[in-house]
């Protein structure tokens, strides 16, 4: 039976309930204005008496079969009633409403006893025409009667304040309690769907973890099987090599697998290996093996995790690619893992709670459940709308509580997983209330009604307020109380009155946590959002802003406060094509979207971007916004020039010795040299071999310095001796066009420096300033202290090309050159300066380039002095990786 119907009942009961006693209290006080004789008047007490008992206990719900056990006293109370009104010597009008009264209630009980076919709706509304009959035969009586007027008035305003108050809590109690039944039902069904999630995310776990097992590259023997297995299954090898997979499986499911779960190896060809300890009902190995996710798998040689329906089960299943790292041969095939969504694992999750039975759904198929579930009929309604993109299933069949939600595979819903529990709690509260509603208003009212002659005018206040009160709950105030401070009955009827509007606000004390569970739940939600590393932005239907986190706050350069709520139109999104893409969120699409974009800061600066978009939907399936996310694809971009360049120059320094090497050593193959010819071809074989070396030396101290992992050995050196050491390994190796100079000042203090490291970056700045002094030039070296004296710079010096100024600012990027063509003219990795930069640092020091195009170029090196730097010869760590920000001068400064 539905809430409308239970609370029409109840009305309808103790409508009748009230007037019926309405009408005891008349005949009890004041026999003479509704009867004649003795005999007529206890007919009529013994006829109301007899209705509103039968009416209190079939409305309270004290019997089971209410209906037949109010059946007789309610008859003999109308026949009570319409002997008692023969002798009445009231108006034949209110005679004449007693007869209508009893007839629509004749009626009602006729067919509740005849079981007669009837919309028992139609039986409550005569029992409402029969109690208004009653009411007004009894407001008709008493009109001869001023102390009766008074009292019928005064008593019946109480009786209508007692119906309305407990009709509207009735209502409002009963509806909640459905109300909040049928969402933890909802929720469960969420929670369920989400556990799902997890036994995806544990198939996804296994079949990842055997996929590495398998191809292990650290046994050699067992990718090599793998690959015999593959390329020759039906062979001895190919055979043997199986039965070590299914072992290696059996480990594997006695290791990792719970009960019920699933492992196996697919190979690229198609051939399978499955646990042979497993048992396979239902032949669900090979479904799985040929299933739709494992083809995907094995054709895009990717991960694959789904839900889903395979053969005659429903299963969440993952697919993991084996890469092996073998010459050849990198991909064999893949390790699938499943877990069962079985009867035996809804039972277990439904154990949880023994009031809550689940099923998974697919189609207009039951495929598992938990005992006790009840019929398949609604539940597979339920289920349909679930996976039609329905957002509210709960409802109320019969005596279950039913509500979905999808299992979804990507943003696709593939299973509804459907709850139900009994409706005992909802029945259980709505006798309990009915039960208490009517023994207050027996109370009330028999209070109210016998003493409402002798309250008169004190009466109307205290009824003032209980209207007032009621109305206020009728409008959805449940914190409004009565307070009739008072001790007479009208004080009884105020305290009981704010009784019952506590236990309403006690019954909805849950709903209000629940919804506080829910914000708390959203403000973390939008924490999440506000603290994402990518940028996101959210519009309503009319393409306002409104959500725009700290990510695109510092990708736009604007203020959330101040874009919120404005047309996203004040952004600039240039699509790929120079289209405005924020027309696109002023009216989103329903399906995702996602391109490339470039956002024009204020300033004027481009910033490179991935878009992706998709539509939010109201709460009827309307399009009510949308949320886009933009990627910075500054960083990658920059990688991509890092790697463009890497490779631009590596092959460049590789092919300029390599190809001597190779010419020369041609020539002394094919052809007879004399001795010099032959010293001379293999000195400049030696030559190109030193060049590659150095090369190859180049890379690895860069990548040793800018991984962090170098343990600086720090110790005093004297700067003359560290310049002095450059100039005699250098010496040899310049012409006479490049002369090397040191000087050193006076009193410059010793370096304390890893006098290795501070070596090869000086060796760096020397072998700069050969290579771009083209047409000679002196070379200098200078060392000498700052002006405070706690530090030492040393400098290098030439007078060759110098650097442009528009090459400035990237000299210290990695791979950097000022000519990046294959024609230029010098050659180089582009790591000196950062390789120099990187030691520095390590150092604790600065790095300082000034330079004039045409007139050379000054680097100055600034490191801690012993004077100031306690601990020296202790080891050191060198720290990690890209240099920090720092200022570095950038002015051209001239030379003498």
């Amino acid at each position: 039976m539905s809430a409308g119907v239970d609370q029409l009942a109840f009305a309808a009961e103790f409508t009748l309930f009230l007037a019926a006693l309405a009408g005891f209290a008349v005949v009890a006080v004041r026999a003479e204005l509704v009867a004649g004789d003795q005999r007529a008047r206890a007919a009529l007490s013994f006829g109301f008496l007899a209705v509103a008992a039968a009416a209190f206990l079939h409305g309270s719900l004290l019997v089971e079969d209410g209906a037949a056990a109010s059946a007789a006293p309610r008859l003999a109370g109308i026949a009570g009633i319409l002997v008692g009104t023969l002798g009445a010597r009231n108006d034949p009008a209110a005679r004449r409403w007693l007869w209508g009264a009893a007839a629509f209630l004749t009626a009602a009980e006729v067919v509740v006893l005849a079981s007669v076919e009837v919309d028992l709706q139609l039986v409550d509304v005569a029992r409402v025409i029969g109690a208004a009959g009653i009411a007004t035969s009894l407001v008709g009586a008493t009109r001869r009667s001023i102390p009766a007027r008074v009292a019928a008035s005064a008593a019946g305003t109480v009786l209508v304040v007692v119906l309305a108050v407990s009709v509207t809590l009735s209502a409002v109690v009963v509806d909640n309690v459905q109300e909040e039944a049928l969402t933890r039902v909802a929720t469960r069904a969420e929670a369920e769907a989400g556990f799902v999630g997890l036994q995806q995310a544990s198939a996804s776990l296994n079949a990842r973890i055997g996929a590495l097992v398998l191809g292990s590259s650290r046994d050699a023997g067992a990718a090599q099987r793998l690959v015999t297995l593959n390329a020759a299954p039906s062979s001895e090898a190919g055979v043997q090599a199986a039965v070590s997979v299914q072992a290696d499986l059996g480990t594997l499911v006695g290791d990792l697998l719970n009960a019920g779960s699933r492992l196996a190896f697919v190979a690229e060809g198609g051939a399978t290996i499955v646990d042979p300890a497993a048992p396979d009902a239902n032949n669900l190995q090979a479904e799985i093996s040929g299933s739709a996710a494992v083809r995907a798998a094995l054709q895009a040689r990717r991960q694959e995790v789904t839900p889903g329906i395979v053969g005659d089960a429903a299963v969440a299943i993952a697919v993991a690619p084996i890469l092996l790292n073998l010459p050849g041969r990198s991909f064999v095939g893949v390790v699938y893992a499943s877990e069962p969504l079985d009867d035996a694992y809804l039972t277990a999750r439904s154990s949880l709670d023994e009031d809550v039975a689940l099923a998974l759904i697919a189609g207009d198929r039951v495929y598992s459940r938990s005992p006790g579930f009840g019929s398949d009929a609604a539940a597979l309604e339920v289920a349909r709308e679930v996976l039609a993109g329905a957002t509210d299933t709960r409802r109320m069949v019969g005596d279950r509580l039913l509500a979905g939600a999808p299992v979804l595979a990507g943003e696709r819903p593939v299973l509804a997983i459907v709850t139900s529990a009994p409706t005992s709690l909802v029945d259980s509260t709505r006798e309990s209330l009915f039960r208490t509603l009517f023994l207050v208003a027996l109370g009330a009212a028999l209070l109210a009604t016998l003493l409402a002659a002798l309250v008169g005018e004190r009466i109307g206040a205290g009824l003032r307020r209980l209207t007032a009160a009621a109305g206020q709950i009728r409008a959805g105030d449940l914190s409004a109380e009565a307070n009739v401070d008072r001790v007479d009955e009208l004080g009884v009827l105020g305290t009981a009155f704010d009784q019952m509007s506590g236990s309403i606000r006690a019954m909805t004390g849950d709903l209000r946590a629940a919804a506080a569970d829910e914000a708390r739940l959203r403000g973390r939600l939008e924490a999440v959002v506000a603290g994402m590393g990518e940028a996101l932005m959210a519009v309503d239907g009319n393409g306002r802003v409104t959500d725009f986190n700290a990510a695109a706050e510092e990708l736009f350069e604007v203020a959330a406060p101040a874009i919120r709520d404005r047309e996203v139109g004040s952004l600039s999104i240039v699509g790929p094509k120079g289209e405005d893409l924020t027309e696109w969120l002023r009216k989103p699409r329903i399906e995702p979207w996602s391109t490339t974009a470039t956002i024009v800061q204020h300033d004027g600066t481009e910033v490179p971007v991935a878009v992706s978009g998709g539509a939010v939907r109201g709460p009827e399936g309307e399009i009510d916004g949308g949320v886009v996310v933009l990627r910075d694809m500054r960083r990658e971009r920059a990688l991509e020039r890092m790697r463009t360049d890497f490779l631009s120059n590596i092959s460049h320094e590789l092919k300029t010795p390599l190809t001597p090497i190779k010419g020369y050593a041609g020539i002394m193959v094919h052809r007879k040299l004399t001795v010099p010819q032959a010293r001379r071809f293999a000195e400049d074989i030696l030559l190109g071999a030193s060049q590659l070396e150095r090369v190859i030396g180049q890379l690895v101290n860069f990548a040793t310095v800018s991984s962090g992992q170098v343990e600086l050995r720090t110790e005093p050196v004297a700067v003359r001796e560290i310049l002095e050491d450059v100039e005699r390994r250098w010496s040899p190796q310049l012409s006479d066009a490049h002369p090397l100079s040191v000087r050193v000042g006076r009193s410059t203090p010793a370096a304390l420096v890893d006098r290795r490291y501070l070596q090869l970056a000086l060796d760096e700045l020397v072998d700069n300033a050969r290579k771009y002094s083209p047409g000679g030039g002196p070379i200098s070296l200078e060392g000498r202290a700052t002006a405070d004296g706690t530090a030492v710079e040393l400098s290098v010096a030439d007078r060759g090309v110098g650097i442009e100024g528009t090459a400035m600012s990237g000299i210290f990027g990695q791979f950097a050159q000022g000519d990046g063509s294959a024609t230029r003219s010098f050659g180089g990795l582009g790591l000196g300066l950062p390789f120099v930069q990187h030691i520095v640092d390590a150092h604790d020091g600065a790095l300082a380039v000034t330079s004039e195009p045409g007139r050379g170029t000054l680097v100055t090196v600034t490191i801690p002095s012993d004077t100031t730097t306690p601990g020296a010869g202790a080891p050191r760590k060198a720290r990690a990786a890209a240099p920090r920000p720092r200022s570095r001068r950038s002015t051209t400064e001239r030379r003498t």
